[in-house]
């Protein structure tokens, strides 16, 4: 580690960073990092505030993008990275007059440049082209892994699809990339009876030429992270993602992810020996190098996947962290060819750690414009209440986002039990935030956990 820590360090003081975060505050600890290794000269390019500690002593240029979903947001944003405004191409210039400086951007954008600076350890188009939904089963099918069934029809045909496909809770359809990147469950619709299907499909319109029909799955939604190496694979932990349920309409609510929740032992190693399999589907037909996430459900059944994000994503940015592991740097480094990486020695410096130290919480994007707060919270039964800190269960952060106010809820470790699902706690967040600040925010209800 001390070998790969100190070639990092030197990447980091040898060049000239602007790094691109669609909010200030997600930028702070990249900013830490270079300039704990003497990187001198940082310049960070967001669309707005976001939540907790900005970076501090480095200029920040705020594109201001907005959008009225989490989609829309994120996409306007990386639009004006990757084509800059004058006065984004101007400032740039200010800062760095030679060109000399080099980007470093979210893990979903897929442009060669940021800024008007060219990206650091981007990835390729072919692995980006992979994160479509409609194009994952083959995948699944190469590394021979148990799915659920599914059709990718035209969009007028989803509702014949659904019809032959649905289970006891009707089923998912999710849009192909004719409107580029998505994730969140921006593009996801749950069909829970015919009725569902007409207001479906003219929301699809327009936004998808092709669906994926498929049965909703009833149990604990979550990924699976993996890591192609310079060697061979790394398989990681299981990951929850925070999807809550609509009471009011067939709707999902993504609400980010944690770790504290665990399955049973055999589902968790179901769920690594299928990373390992893509893993080596993904290195094999496209050369994949790097992160990538296996998002799925862990029913009473076992593991079924639903979607590949070959990225770093969200859960393993948080598994790295709680293990103190620089896996952000790392990435950037090895895309770059400028490190090789070890497979077993990097699952061994994330894993027992990300086991041992347990992080996350909740995140809810709302367009209600609510000023920056927090309050500390203690949970007990479905309900969330404020209470001092010394009682606290978590805290609740309110700050800006680019599609709003962004609603942030972190669990303290010390008082939540690893083990169970944290969407119930989630969804007692999400009323505390409509009490206190009226947030706007759906009713919202957690998935049953089938191991419970």
């Amino acid at each position: 580690m001390s070998d790969l820590r100190d070639r990092l360090a030197e990447i980091n003081r040898s060049h000239r960073w602007i790094v691109a975060a669609d909010v200030a505050a997600a930028a702070t600890e990249t900013v830490g990092t270079l300039r704990g290794d003497g990187a001198g000269d940082i310049f960070v390019v967001s669309a707005t505030e976001g939540v907790g500690e900005l970076p501090a002593g480095v200029p920040v240029f705020y594109t201001r993008t907005s959008g009225e979903t989490i989609m829309g947001a994120m996409r306007a944003y990386l639009a004006s990275i990757a084509a800059p405004s004058p006065p984004l191409l101007a400032a740039v210039d200010d800062f760095d007059p030679e060109g000399a400086a080099i980007a470093i951007t979210p893990a979903f954008h897929t442009a060669p440049s940021a800024a008007g600076r060219p990206v650091y350890g981007g990835r390729r188009p072919e692995w980006a082209a992979l994160e479509d939904k409609t194009v994952v089963s083959p995948i699944w099918d190469a590394a021979g892994i148990a799915r659920a069934p599914s059709a990718v029809v035209p969009l007028a045909d989803a509702p014949a699809a659904a019809a032959t496909l649905g289970g006891p809770l009707g089923t998912v359809w999710v849009a192909d990339n004719t409107e580029g990147w998505h994730g969140g469950g921006d593009y996801t619709r749950w069909i829970r009876s015919p009725g569902d299907a007409a207001p479906a499909l003219t929301w699809f319109e327009g936004r998808a030429v092709r669906v994926r029909v498929m049965p909703f799955l009833d149990g604990i939604p979550c990924s699976i992270h993996g890591y192609v190496a310079s060697d061979g694979i790394a398989a990681f932990r299981p990951v929850e993602m925070v999807v809550l349920r609509r009471r009011d309409e067939p709707e999902l609510f993504y609400g980010g992810a944690s770790t504290f929740w665990d399955p049973p032992t055999p589902v968790r190693e179901e769920m690594r020996r299928a990373a390992t399999a893509v893993a080596t589907v993904l290195a094999d037909c496209v050369g994949y190098r790097g992160p990538f996430s296996i998002d799925g459900v862990c029913t009473g059944e076992g593991f079924f996947p639903t979607e590949l994000n070959p990225r770093l994503s969200a859960g393993l940015i948080i598994l790295a962290r709680a293990a103190s592991f620089p896996l952000d740097f790392v990435t950037r480094a090895l895309l770059a060819g400028d490190v090789t990486v070890d497979a077993s020695w990097l699952e061994d410096a994330i894993v027992p750690g990300a086991d041992a130290v347990r992080t996350g919480g909740a995140g809810f994007s709302v367009r209600a414009k609510i000023p920056e707060d927090a309050a500390d919270i203690a949970f007990a039964g479905d309900a969330a209440a404020a209470v001092d800190a010394d009682a606290a269960d978590g805290i609740i952060e309110v700050g800006s986002s680019p599609m709003g106010t962004y609603i942030r809820m972190r669990l303290d470790p010390d008082r939540i039990t690893p083990g169970p699902s944290v969407a119930p706690l989630a969804a007692a967040a999400a009323r505390f935030a409509n009490e206190r600040w009226d947030a706007g925010l759906p009713e919202l209800e957690p998935a049953p956990d089938p191991f419970s």
